[in-house]
C-alpha cells in the first residue's frame, strides 16, 4: 500500500478481526517498556547521578580497607563506625569539612 492512512487502517482492521493478538501484543509491549523504563530509572538513580554534594572530588572514604560492599555486605576488614565513633571526628577534626554515615559506617568525609 502506498497509502500510509490506508496502511494504518488495514493494520486496525486486522487488529480488530484478532482481539487475543491484539491483546497479547499490546501487553507485551507495555510490560517491555514498563521494565525498561523502571530499570533505567534504577540505574540512572543508583550509578549515573552525580553525588549531592557541591565539589564531589573533595571526597573521602575513611576505613580500614577498600573492598566496602561487595556483593551486598561489607567484606574483609572494611570498617564499620559506631555512632559515638563517629561523632568524635566530627568533634576532634577540624580539617573535615562534613561528614556523612550510613547504616551505621563512615560513608564520606568532605576537608575543608
Amino acid at each position: 500500500m502506498d497509502n500510509p492512512v490506508g496502511a494504518i487502517r488495514y493494520a486496525l482492521r486486522q487488529f480488530r478481526l484478532s482481539p487475543v493478538f491484539t491483546a497479547s501484543a499490546v501487553l507485551t509491549l507495555s510490560l517491555g517498556i514498563g521494565g525498561t523504563t523502571a530499570i533505567f530509572t534504577l540505574i540512572h538513580a543508583v550509578m549515573l547521578r552525580s553525588l549531592p554534594v557541591a565539589d564531589p572530588e573533595t571526597l573521602y572514604r575513611i576505613g580500614d580497607g577498600d573492598n566496602c560492599c561487595v556483593q551486598g555486605g561489607p567484606q574483609d576488614r572494611w570498617g564499620m563506625f559506631s555512632f559515638p565513633l563517629f561523632e568524635r571526628p566530627k568533634a576532634e577534626a577540624p580539617e573535615f569539612e562534613q561528614l556523612t554515615g550510613g547504616d551505621q559506617s563512615l560513608v564520606g568525609a568532605t576537608l575543608a
